[in-house]
């Protein structure tokens, strides 16, 4: 039997892309294994984020297929992604600052009881992946008064809390501090460990080589 380690979660095969006559992709072949960091590198305008939006349905690709665990997909958008396992934490985040930090976590899926938000099951929920994941933030606080890189664990606890196979980290030591880097590269560590593949686009060599199992 093949190591788990082996198994592709991902493979986008021959995928193209154009925008009128500049063809950004062209017959674009990745795969990605579970419990591995793919580092994906190249500098402004090579692609990379031009593929990740065919990945999750925000472009429609002109060619190519993209198959999740063997069977092939082609999401509507990035909700549909997001529901079948693939997820994406951006470089600029994408918060309700004036809600707690659970209420992001849960936003558009508040687990309801009696026809009303049930906050003690989503404060466990919350709580749970947070312990996991071994993120010291209260679930219950404004998180417009959090640190960027707080913000960002909680986009990554949100990414876990969809059961996601893959999550895609654009950027994502951009606004952080060395310290900061050190705590991502410890959650990136337990996302492996858990199973999940990461997609890590980057343009620091220095990260890539530091975190990437392939590039």
């Amino acid at each position: 039997m093949a190591d788990k380690k082996d198994e592709v979660v991902l493979s986008i095969r021959n995928m193209s892309e154009s925008f009128g006559r500049n063809r950004v992709l062209d017959h674009i072949n990745l795969d990605v294994k579970r419990g591995t960091v793919m580092g994906l590198m190249g500098e402004n305008g090579a692609g990379k984020s031009t593929m990740m939006k065919c990945l999750f349905g925000t472009y429609q690709k002109d060619e190519g297929n993209i198959y999740l665990k063997g069977k092939e997909v082609s999401f509507s958008g990035p909700k549909d992604a997001l529901e079948n396992g693939i997820a994406m934490v951006h470089q600029e985040l994408n918060q309700v600052l004036n809600q707690t930090v659970m209420e992001n976590m849960w936003l558009g899926r508040f687990p309801m009881k009696h026809g009303l938000v049930d906050d003690q099951k989503m404060y466990e929920d919350t709580k749970a992946i947070f312990d996991d994941l071994d993120i010291q933030v209260n679930p219950k606080v404004k998180i417009g008064t959090l640190k960027v890189s707080q913000k960002q664990m909680i986009e990554i606890a949100k990414a876990v809390s969809y059961n996601s196979k893959v999550i895609v980290m654009d950027e994502p030591t951009s606004s952080l501090t060395q310290t900061e880097i050190d705590q991502l590269f410890e959650q990136i560590h337990k996302l492996k460990e858990a199973g999940i593949a990461i997609v890590y686009i980057s343009h620091r060599m220095e990260e890539i080589f530091k975190v990437s199992d392939s590039i």
